[in-house]
């Protein structure tokens, strides 16, 4: 049978360090001074930029219904959640980034839909919804692999080409778009 015995310290008798030599309370290093004044008054900035940054989730028309959260932490906004289309996925990012006192933004939503969507069926939708747009018409072209649409084809200015991008955010089942389009001023 083993016995254990009591080491002593090099600060004397028992364990540990002695009553005498208590370690100083260290305050975080990140913390500047107006920073740490905000919090000892328990008015935190980011408790009000994460208000702000909730409001704006759930009071937009678009977005209530989907329960999405949302976090402040040092001035970047993270917002979690699951949406349908990449075109919303991009609107909460542009909604949150013009909140005054947000500095940076996370990324932590998801596109996913409730139902199976082939590629097949991403690359219709993208190309009706082409289609429909007097101004592209049939200009431009789609191809879906896993998801991620690639426009093809040539169009005469860049704001067509952003046109066609935004075309391609709203279909479902789309995680990304990737412009593949030549930009030929000279055509009619």
């Amino acid at each position: 049978m083993r016995r254990f015995t009591r080491l002593k310290s090099r600060w004397g008798p028992g364990y540990g360090r002695p009553s005498s030599l208590h370690p100083r309370p260290r305050e975080a290093r990140w913390m500047d001074a107006e920073h740490r004044d905000r919090i000892v008054q328990g008015n935190k900035p980011e408790d009000d930029l994460q208000a702000a940054v909730c409001q704006a989730l759930m009071h937009d028309i678009n977005l209530r219904s989907y329960g999405l959260e949302g976090t402040v932490i040092e001035g970047t906004a993270r917002v979690q959640g699951v949406v349908d289309t990449l075109a919303e996925k991009l609107y909460i990012k542009e909604l949150v980034t013009t909140i005054p006192g947000i500095q940076a933004y996370q990324d932590g939503v998801s596109v996913s839909t409730d139902g199976a969507i082939t590629d097949n069926d991403v690359e219709m939708e993208i190309s009706e919804e082409l289609l429909a747009d007097p101004m592209i018409g049939d200009q431009v072209g789609v191809q879906v692999r896993d998801g991620t649409a690639y426009l093809l084809g040539q169009v005469p200015s860049k704001e067509m080409e952003s046109q066609a991008y935004q075309l391609a955010c709203r279909a479902r089942g789309v995680i990304s778009v990737i412009s593949q389009l030549s930009i030929a001023p000279d055509m009619d």
